[in-house]
């Protein structure tokens, strides 16, 4: 017949396994989340390995460093979950939740319904906070495994909490932690099962992370953020498309940076590139969520902007101007400005390589004309006009 003693032997084999085989899967130079979902595993290990010598060598020590330990690897799961899906609820309670716990467990150790009952409602909470991370809306990122995680979660926390019913309330029922209760054997036997069904949903959130790790690296330029131009030309072209059967305004705007070989003469290539940065996140505090940017090419940048029209260009275009250059004077302390040119969809645009190129006659007529303005492209702007200055 199975024993308590036989099963925490058989979880501290199981955890050991798991602590040394994560690391090399997943490696510890990996990212956040996978660094975290490490911890935990070396935490339960050592939790496991604290509770098997408690009876030899000091019993309310690594009683106590047990609690703490399994805590820790809940909080540790709580962080790589926050890692994965970000903005998780419940950070503060979890780290106070942790501490408390065992701080309870090893003052009251010689009150042993206190100690059981204190530790089982604790551990319970920190279960709940773990399950209340992988509940949380994130965007649909990661149902499958969040849903393994949750159900996980959700069943030790019954049984621990019943646990800790038991050792509180009906101690003649649950005298000692290796005490054979129905209760205790089927925690015992879950605690196998539901740490397999999390280390293997963990492995899958990893995973997914490193999918989009993969993503992003496809799909956005490696200096400034933003989208590269073949990801930003297949999103531009289905938004093309939609203006043009919804009949709305769309607009595209070419940005180039004015003489920018004498910023890289002048500050290196290190400052030419904060130059491109500063453009990239003005763009990004400037745009709409539905508007498009992207690095063009060298120190050019294409902007994308659905049911947008010329006013709104116009604006867009003065708005990123200015703000490039105040903190061009803030952190590179030199004047930093760039030609554009705009165009906006016609009737007989049907691809975006037209407008394009006519935004790059534009931008060329700007260059031009002594850079630092916006020029609007010839089609687009009545018979008398010639610029839009910033």
């Amino acid at each position: 017949m199975l024993d308590i003693q036989t099963t925490f032997v058989m979880m501290l084999a199981t955890v050991v396994a798991t602590a040394v085989a994560l690391p090399v899967l997943v490696g510890w130079r990996g990212s956040t989340g996978g660094r975290w979902m490490n911890a935990s595993a070396v935490a339960q290990a050592l939790a496991w390995g604290a509770l098997l010598l408690a009876r030899p060598v000091h019993d309310r020590l690594f009683s106590t460093l047990w609690i703490a330990l399994l805590g820790l690897s809940l909080v540790c799961i709580w962080h790589a979950l926050d890692a994965w899906l970000r903005n998780r609820p419940g950070r503060l309670a979890m780290h106070a939740a942790a501490l408390l716990v065992p701080l309870g467990y090893g003052l009251g150790f010689e009150r042993y319904a206190f100690r059981v009952g204190w530790s089982n409602f604790g551990l319970a909470l920190l279960l709940g906070g773990v399950g209340l991370a992988c509940a949380w809306p994130a965007q649909g990122v990661g149902r499958r495994w969040r849903g393994v995680v949750l159900v996980s979660v959700a069943a030790l926390a019954v049984v621990t909490l019943g646990r800790g019913i038991l050792g509180a309330f009906f101690t003649d029922l649950y005298p000692e932690l290796r005490t054979p209760h129905p209760l205790n054997l089927a925690g015992a036997i879950l605690q196998h099962i539901a740490l397999a069904l999390i280390t293997l949903s963990l492995l899958a959130g990893w995973h997914d992370e490193a999918g989009q790790a993969l993503k992003r690296l496809a799909t956005t330029d490696g200096l400034t953020g933003l989208l590269n131009r073949r990801a930003c030309m297949e999103q531009a072209a289905v938004m093309i498309a939609m203006a043009r059967r919804d009949r709305q305004p769309f607009a595209v705007l070419l940005l180039d940076l004015d003489h920018f070989k004498q910023i890289n003469d002048t500050l290196g290539h290190e400052g030419g590139d904060t130059a491109l940065r500063l453009v990239a996140e003005q763009l990004r505090c400037c745009l709409r969520q539905t508007d498009l940017s992207c690095r063009y090419g060298g120190e050019e940048f294409l902007v994308v902007l659905p049911r947008c029209d010329r006013a709104h260009a116009v604006d867009v275009d003065a708005r990123v101007r200015t703000g490039v250059a105040r903190l061009a004077q803030v952190r590179l302390g030199i004047t930093v400005t760039f030609s554009s040119g705009l165009t906006l969809l016609q009737d007989g645009d049907t691809e975006l390589d037209a407008l394009l190129r006519r935004a790059d006659e534009a931008l060329y007529a700007a260059k031009h004309a002594g850079r630092n303005q916006l020029r609007v492209s010839a089609t687009n702007r009545s018979r008398n006009e010639s610029a839009v200055s910033p």
